[in-house]
């Protein structure tokens, strides 16, 4: 793997998504949460969430979370405050490792 420049560095400890993850609680309950998650803890966090228990506080800020799905009011906030669209989102998951 190449070494980054500084600049690459400085860019990705700034930059922030907002990611939308969904799973189970350890009581087994449906569960989501939106957390700010700096691009250089993104490859970190998706390991994680690929090997399976994990939380997400531990990675990044979670902004929201809850039971179930997001209600239509978190969905609004999280679109009006953070700019997440939910009409398109990135399927993380999916990406080649």
């Amino acid at each position: 793997m190449a070494k980054k420049s500084i600049a690459q560095r400085v860019i990705e400890e700034k930059t922030v998504c907002i990611l939308l993850v969904r799973g189970e609680s350890p009581e087994g309950r449906k569960v989501y949460s939106y957390v700010a998650l700096r691009q250089n803890r993104l490859e970190e966090f998706m390991e994680a969430q690929r090997k399976g228990l994990f939380y997400p506080a531990d990675f990044g800020m979670v902004i929201e979370s809850g039971d179930g799905e997001p209600s239509d009011e978190v969905k609004e906030r999280m679109t009006r405050e953070y700019g997440f669209n939910h009409q398109k989102p990135l399927d993380l998951s999916d990406k080649p490792s």
